[in-house]
């Protein structure tokens, strides 16, 4: 009856308009009853935002947090402070990460290659906290870190208290920060976040697919990142280019991973249309743009500095400050991350198999040579030589050679320790 007043064309229209109808009144209504979704996109051209609901709701990040871990990390290496080549130290902490994780073993190293394609794949959690541990020295430094670095890029409503997104009822971001995260990591590391689009990785023989399934299944996108815990929901951040027209969106709180990329999707789609083909703004317009309300903010320059380091409670096994060289083949002259403050020499008081042993004699001569050491850093310089770990035991920030040389000679004399002197 229908068809012979309609005609079954017209009716095929009215049943999938009835159909789309049905589902945005759905989504609507799940969206109302969701306290955990947000969701906010942008254009990437210009920073202008063409959606936002609940964009400055509190949210738990979950794997999103990761984000930032990676870009404290390629800050490191984009100024030359450690190399893709660099091994870090597993320490018991970080390998007894609950999963998703490699599996790293406690005492093991990792290449810094490796931990970020395990981020941005499989999401690793013990490969978060080695990044953590190793940078700043424990997790909760480099939390304060990552804090520091997000009111920076203008993160004002975000805490970090952990580098993987695990659990933490104090660690609080939102969709628009999440997106001004997004923003900064792709314009100041170029290079570096197309890593994000890394869609298969291989460790030790083993492959990761990407968790990102818009990566197989939507056009044009090149990242970033998926989140879950159970408080969180899942959460996905995508940028998305077709042409000259570049989308950032965020989607908090899904049920589903399912439901999550469907929403995705939605929201790419429904805004592409209102995009412009446009040469990117700068920066600090773009950041401006997205976030209106603090557009008079000035943007501070970010600053990566080390942590200060007491190597008290040093039985715990978990290194305080690693440095690394930057390559197997460089053994300990040129340029270390994690140091605080300007470059300058380096006094050596011995290079070790075993870290233990490198970190007791760090602290023993702290305490016993304090008159000559008081105020430079303690550190521990790994490197590898014919296939074998080493690890040198040092102390930083003497502002001259022959400083550093008068400091050598009363730690000979008085306490019979040998000494070098490390130019920077």
């Amino acid at each position: 009856m229908w068809c012979r007043y309609f005609g079954s064309g017209m009716m095929k229209n009215l049943v999938s308009g009835l159909v789309a109808l049905s589902f945005a009144l759905a989504f609507s209504s799940s969206v109302r009853a969701n306290p955990k979704y947000a969701a906010i996109v942008i254009d990437g051209n210009t920073g202008k935002v063409l959606h936002s609901k609940y964009a400055d709701a509190p949210r738990f990040p979950a794997s999103l947090t990761k984000i930032m871990t990676l870009y404290v990390l390629f800050d490191y290496l984009k100024k030359d402070r450690l190399s893709t080549n660099t091994k870090f130290y597993v320490t018991p902490h970080s390998a007894a990460q609950p999963p998703t994780k490699l599996g790293l073993k406690p005492g093991s190293y990792i290449k810094v290659s490796d931990i970020i394609g395990s981020l941005v794949t499989k999401s690793a959690n013990d490969a978060a906290a080695t990044v953590a541990e190793n940078i700043a020295g424990s997790e909760a430094k480099f939390a304060r870190l990552m804090t520091s670095k997000a009111r920076a890029i203008g993160m004002s409503n975000t805490v970090f208290k952990n580098a993987s997104g695990l659990p933490n009822r104090k660690q609080v971001t939102t969709a628009r920060d999440m997106a001004k995260l997004s923003v900064r990591i792709m314009n100041d590391f170029p290079q570096l976040s197309k890593a994000f689009k890394i869609r298969r990785f291989k460790y030790r023989g083993r492959g990761y697919r990407n968790h990102n399934g818009l990566l197989y299944s939507y056009k044009g996108t090149e990242g970033i990142k998926t989140g879950y815990t159970r408080a969180s929901g899942f959460n996905l951040t995508s940028s998305v280019k077709r042409g000259r027209k570049h989308l950032i969106a965020v989607v908090m709180g899904g049920r589903s991973a399912r439901s999550r990329n469907a929403e995705m999707r939605r929201l790419l789609n429904r805004n592409f249309p209102r995009a412009v083909s446009t040469r990117k703004l700068p920066v600090h317009q773009r950041m401006a743009a997205l976030d209106p309300r603090r557009a008079k903010a000035p943007m501070r320059k970010i600053v990566v500095a080390g942590s200060s380091t007491s190597w008290n409670n040093r039985n715990t096994q978990k290194p305080k400050i690693i440095k690394a060289s930057l390559s197997s083949q460089a053994l300990g002259v040129g340029k270390y991350f994690g140091r605080k403050g300007s470059e300058g020499f380096d006094i050596q008081v011995g290079a070790y198999q075993d870290r233990n042993i490198a970190v007791g004699k760090l602290a023993a001569l702290q305490t016993k040579a304090s008159n000559v050491l008081n105020g430079h850093e303690p550190y521990i310089m790994h490197f590898e030589k014919n296939g074998v770990n080493y690890h040198r035991a040092r102390f930083s920030g003497f502002s001259s050679r022959s400083g550093a040389s008068i400091a050598c000679d009363r730690l000979k004399r008085t306490h019979k320790m040998a000494c070098i002197v490390m130019a920077p």
